[in-house]
């Protein structure tokens, strides 16, 4: 168990060193800085910042770390609202209804609410932390090939509900996603797959440049074509961004549960927050008594977005700080920094360095404080862009996105991976299919090909396998039941479609032009 007297202490003693606390601060700027341009994601920040930290205290090189860290997470979300585009991996689904929010001149409304449900999503994944991290470790190393292909099924499972109007287009995205994902050497057997014989395609297709392909691309080619929105803000009051207590607590089983989801999801080595976003929003979405209005600027769709992906970052730190293994690429990141400082975590971390604990529990809490804290400060120059001319908009968006996709990787390959799938995914646009499933595609297809391959080599090709471990034949069965409603859902509404329009017709009543 948790001492909390120690963690107070603890806390009491980061807070009254003012050094230690401008240490923290200048991490979360530098992650909100890099998780709000595409393609310089919260692990290059993380990456950078090591070399920083060498002459630092542990606690102050942790805290400047994971600053960055939960900044790099929620910056993602500034230009996944502002401009369509996701800054982070994580950010994708804010996209959603974010962007809408910002057609509408709810940006900064939308901004204000996606700091808030981040900075509720990490407090709530830092306090699983604190108090229950030894045993979810322990649920959470049960998880084994049969379990982490169960958990792609349920991702994937999603495809239905990100649809839009079109299942059958939301389908055929999904589809070019998981193709996508199949690129590169064969998990199992080492083989070249739709390689073409270049060098550069046998890691397969990196997510960054894919991602900058589907969302950057189209975007700009949009505004060039003159088919963007530019969305106007007037004049910013605090209320309008701030939310109320009343708000709050009529959104608090949506914080909450997409918080659970996102830290249970974090938990599990090799996951993401982008899983754990699609899978909140998912059940937002179900839960919700107006689903219709998802997808078309329903806040409560930015709420569990951002307080799931968050909640990843408390989430994540849990097999990290217990069996020392990292729980995502950012606390991998995280993982070298605290060797090169001497501090080896794992089961034994909690008996030999306590200190190093309780400082790296406050000061993912203070880290937390001055992500929300320096949002809300930004949010009226953030929304500013939004009165950019979209021609100068346009050519700075192009720079950001050629020089993200070759950031990453420093690799000009990638480049031309994203104006590809740019576009791809232009093309997509005009055709009406939805973006959400091709990445959701791309982001569990290869590990749901992989695991299902790993499960069955395991069971001597016997599917039985899936249904004898309890985990995994929970999750399936789930998974099933929601793309049975999914699909009654669907269409229902496609119905309530066709039966309204010829009704509007006979009464006499004229769509507004």
């Amino acid at each position: 168990m948790t001492d909390f007297s120690a963690v107070l202490s603890a806390l009491l003693s980061v807070v009254s060193n003012p050094f230690t606390l401008l240490i923290i601060l200048a991490g979360t700027a530098m992650g909100l800085i890099f998780g709000s341009l595409p393609g310089l994601t919260a692990t290059m920040g993380v990456a950078l910042l090591i070399p920083l930290t060498y002459t630092l205290e542990p606690v102050q090189a942790i805290g400047m770390m994971l600053g960055c860290y939960v900044g790099g997470i929620a910056g993602g979300a500034i230009p996944a609202i502002l401009l369509n585009i996701p800054g982070t991996p994580d950010a994708c689904v804010t996209t959603m209804d974010g962007h809408p929010m910002a057609k509408r001149g709810e940006g900064a409304k939308a901004l204000g609410w996606a700091a808030f449900a981040s900075g509720i999503g990490t407090f709530f994944s830092w306090f699983v932390l604190i108090l229950a991290a030894p045993l979810l470790a322990s649920i959470c190393i049960e998880f084994g090939s049969p379990e982490y292909c169960a958990l792609a099924f349920f991702g994937l499972s999603i495809i239905i509900a990100v649809s839009g109007k079109s299942l059958v287009k939301g389908i055929i995205a999904g589809l070019l996603g998981v193709g996508i994902s199949f690129i590169g050497v064969d998990p199992v057997w080492g083989n070249m797959r739709y390689t073409f014989d270049s060098i550069y395609m046998i890691g397969g297709i990196s997510l960054m440049p894919a991602l900058i392909g589907f969302y950057s691309i189209p975007q700009i080619l949009n505004g060039c074509t003159g088919s963007s929105i530019q969305a106007k803000e007037e004049k910013i009051r605090l209320k309008d961004f701030v939310p109320s207590l009343k708000e709050l607590w009529l959104n608090k089983f949506t914080i909450i549960r997409s918080s659970i989801i996102g830290t249970l999801i974090g938990a599990v080595p090799a996951t993401g927050g982008n899983i754990a976003a699609y899978i909140a929003y998912d059940q937002t979405k179900k839960w919700s008594k107006d689903p219709d209005s998802f997808g078309k600027g329903n806040y409560r769709g930015v709420i569990s977005a951002e307080a799931a992906n968050n909640g990843v970052c408390g989430g994540a730190m849990i097999p990290l700080t217990t069996l020392g293994i990292p729980g995502d690429s950012v606390t991998a990141m995280l993982l070298g920094g605290l060797i090169i400082h001497g501090i080896q975590p794992g089961p034994l971390l909690f008996k030999n360095n306590p200190e190093v604990v309780y400082g790296l529990f406050t000061t993912l809490l203070i880290g937390t404080v001055f992500m929300v804290a320096l949002q809300m400060f930004g949010i009226r120059i953030f929304v500013k862009i939004l009165s950019v001319p979209v021609n100068f908009l346009n050519a700075i968006l192009v720079v950001l996105s050629l020089v993200g996709s070759y950031a990453l990787n420093n690799n000009f390959f990638d480049v031309i991976v994203a104006l590809v799938l740019g576009f791809i995914g232009f093309i997509m646009s005009k055709a009406d299919f939805p973006m959400a499933p091709a990445v959701l595609g791309l982001v569990l297809g290869s590990k749901f090909e992989t695991e299902f391959r790993r499960s069955l080599q395991m069971s001597h090709n016997s599917m039985t396998i899936f249904f004898k471990r309890p985990i995994a034949c929970g999750l399936i069965v789930i998974a099933v039941i929601m793309i049975i409603l999914s699909v009654i859902s669907h269409r229902k509404g496609t119905k309530a479609t066709v039966h309204t329009a010829p009704c509007t017709k006979l009464h006499g009543v004229r769509p507004k032009k």
